[in-house]
């Protein structure tokens, strides 16, 4: 990813007249250079380009170096003159053109920021124009358009190796860490026209965010110092924003790169939503200001993605059309995106979504089926409905599905005791029999492993990373009944009364309960439960009937007040630092609800770890990383943390992961990428890989 002056836009043309504006094939020519803007520059060594030649040089590379750099590469015959364009105009599509001749929009090079950002294409230059036809079952919040629409301030790199610029078109942390900056692109306007600039983020912050009045937005989780104050917010002009906290904060920046409720949360179009604000508008109330700021279902809100909403039928379609002051650009200086428009129908029914995804409705779809199992039915149905399964996007589970073993029991002293006790953990571990769940619940598909966050997360993708995931992967991943009696004989967890059943240390009976919530799907969860439940009985354990949870108020409250014993659930996550609660206590979920509670509320309420457990090392490790500038470094404490998972746990007991996820594109559509990640939210998926070079033939 690049940025791309429009003085560099003069330049390259300068250097590769025909040859590179020819490659661009089926998009057509992408500059129009008019003659009367042309003049004649004399040079020393004077040069001339051929087809041939540029043909060889990636266009990335001229645009990356200095002109007279790549002007020495491509000589090959002397000349008498180099031609310099003052004036081009950029390729823009054919139906904001027409509205450019009829003087209902500005040209172009005005409705460019300054410095547009470059998106390398994933195939080629793309055609301009088409509908691209898509489905959501959220209804009401239109979560997976939102993915689509993914363009925060720093994004997720495409490959998942990392963070980039978006937005901002860079960011630096100073004073120890304590401070970030963020340089914005300077002229990126709204996609009504209007500039974007600090006011709209001061409106954010001190309008929205700081408003006590107003409830809906508030400062971010990240926002606070280590009393509990606000962070300091000063725009020292209308480009530029600094965020100081009074400790280091290496993490913040990537948090804004979480998915679309960080960064892209931040961004209000004040000159829109003013008139909805009270402070600005005497008749108007909070519920009014609540109503109207919904971009993606609020027809005419000022955006800054690749398509804004045009037309909603509720409940059943939303139609987005492409943004004509969208601030990137392909590398021949195509204004993106290619696409029209995005038409996205709402269907709540899973079999209905199925159904209309077989008859290829949808030209490119990335979790309407959401679910590994209907990929041999896609596949069937493929070459009637004139699509594929696009290969290599991976679920990014480390666990699908795994069972959370609660480390903050609250119903009784014993039993927590007994969950925390790490030959009983690793004693239910290794009764697993792993490939058994993967056939009653995958029909084979996926990896027999013990919990671990994605396979694909940046923190593992090092040699040293590599085994210390590989360790982590195989850690009492075993079947192995007679080691699981073993590990649960040293817990003190016996048969002492002699029924068959293993009984509490102190000679109290005891039944495990497993909770069945939904979170990795009910029919993934339930086979691999009912093959957990005879495992475990196989070795003493008793095991109550599956408690299903899912979907009710209970399953929640279980968690969040430390009531359960074991619970389902779907593992996967990147970045650790961003989202830490699959390996780190800090909040009252996942394994730790107490002492993540305490974590969370500052000691206020939960229960503080005590010194040496593990919650306490986990949590000084998270404190550790968060004030660590280094990157390779930080990935260290994680392995580190992982350490303490292998050792003491696992506190997560995990079945199967890395499944394959069906993703449908139909056979006319171009430019997207044969690898995504679609687990895990956080990452953008399919939005990191920036949609708006996604294309269809013509």
């Amino acid at each position: 990813m690049k940025n791309l002056t429009r003085r560099d836009f003069l330049r390259l043309s300068a250097i590769t007249g025909a040859g590179v504006v020819a490659t661009a094939c089926a998009a057509a020519t992408p500059m129009v250079v008019e003659k009367e803007v042309i003049k004649e520059v004399p040079v020393e060594k004077p040069v001339v380009v051929e087809k041939e030649v540029v043909k060889e040089v990636p266009v990335e590379k001229v645009v990356e170096k200095p002109v007279e750099k790549v002007v020495e590469k491509v000589v090959e015959k002397p000349v008498e003159k180099v031609v310099e364009v003052e004036k081009v105009s950029t390729r823009q599509a054919p139906m904001l053109q027409e509205l450019v001749k009829a003087g209902k929009l500005p040209d172009v090079e005005e409705r460019l920021p300054l410095e547009p950002q470059v998106v390398e294409p994933v195939e080629a230059i793309g055609q301009y124009g088409g509908t691209w036809h898509a489905v959501d079952e959220d209804v009401s919040g239109l979560g997976r358009i939102k993915m689509t629409l993914y363009d925060p301030q720093i994004r997720w790199k495409p490959d998942y190796t990392g963070y980039e610029a978006g937005l901002a078109k860079d960011w630096k942390l100073s004073d120890g860490g304590k401070t970030i900056t963020l340089y914005f692109r300077k002229g990126v306007k709204w996609s009504d026209g209007e500039p974007f600039t600090m006011e709209d983020m001061k409106f954010w912050w001190e309008d929205m965010a700081k408003n006590p009045d107003y409830k809906v937005v508030q400062i971010p989780w990240y926002g606070f110092k280590s009393d509990g104050s606000p962070m300091d917010v000063e725009f020292p002009d209308d480009y530029t924003m600094v965020m100081k906290w009074d400790t280091p904060r290496w993490i913040t920046p990537f948090t804004l790169a979480q998915g679309f409720w960080e960064g892209m949360t931040l961004m209000k179009p004040k000159h829109y939503l003013q008139k909805f604000h009270p402070k600005y508008n005497k008749d108007a109330t909070y519920q009014d200001l609540e109503k109207a700021d919904r971009y993606w279902d609020t027809p005419d809100y000022p955006c800054l993605w690749a398509w804004r909403c045009v037309a909603v039928t509720p409940g059943e379609r939303v139609k987005f059309e492409r943004n004509p002051y969208y601030w990137k650009v392909d590398p021949e200086g195509n204004q993106l995106p290619y696409i029209d428009y995005l038409e996205v129908d709402l269907v709540e029914e899973r079999e209905t979504r199925l159904l209309q995804l077989s008859q290829g409705k949808y030209d490119i779809d990335f979790r309407g089926s959401n679910n590994p199992l209907d990929m041999p039915f896609l596949l069937e149905q493929a070459a009637a409905g004139n699509y594929h399964l696009q290969k290599g996007w991976m679920n990014g589970a480390g666990g699908w599905p795994a069972w959370l073993v609660n480390q903050d029991y609250t119903e009784g002293d014993e039993i927590r005791d007994l969950l925390r006790d790490t030959n009983f953990l690793k004693g239910l571990s290794v009764a697993l029999d792993r490939k058994r769940v993967i056939d009653v619940s995958w029909g084979g598909i996926g990896t027999a492993q013990q919990c671990t966050i994605s396979p694909q997360s940046w923190h593992f993708q090092s040699p040293e990373g590599q085994k210390v995931f590989k360790e982590w992967q195989e850690a009492d991943a075993q079947y192995d009944p007679e080691l699981a009696k073993e590990y649960l004989d040293k817990a003190n967890f016996v048969d002492k009364d002699g029924d068959g059943w293993r009984d509490l240390p102190s000679g109290k009976p005891f039944t495990l309960i497993i909770d069945i919530t939904g979170w990795a799907r009910v029919e993934i969860e339930t086979p691999a439960s009912e093959t957990f439940k005879g495992n475990l009985e196989a070795v003493g354990v008793k095991v109550a009937p599956l408690n299903v949870v899912a979907g009710t108020p209970e399953s929640d409250l279980r968690q969040t007040t430390g009531k359960y014993m074991l619970r389902t659930c779907h593992a996967s996550e990147v970045d650790i630092w961003t989202y830490p609660d699959w390996i780190f206590p800090l909040r009252n979920n996942r394994a730790w609800p107490m002492q993540g509670m305490w974590r969370q509320t500052g000691g206020a309420e939960g229960w503080e770890p005590a010194p040496g457990s593990p919650a306490a090392k986990l949590q000084a490790l998270y404190d550790k990383g968060m004030a660590e500038p280094d990157e390779e470094k930080r990935h260290e404490i994680v392995w580190e943390a992982v350490r303490v998972h292998i050792e003491e746990g696992p506190f997560t007991i995990g079945a199967a992961g890395d499944q394959p996820m069906p993703v449908i594109v139909k056979n006319t559509v171009h430019n997207v990428p044969e690898f995504g990640i679609l687990g895990p939210w956080a990452p953008g998926s399919p939005g990191n890989t920036h949609p708006e070079q996604y294309w269809i033939e013509q």
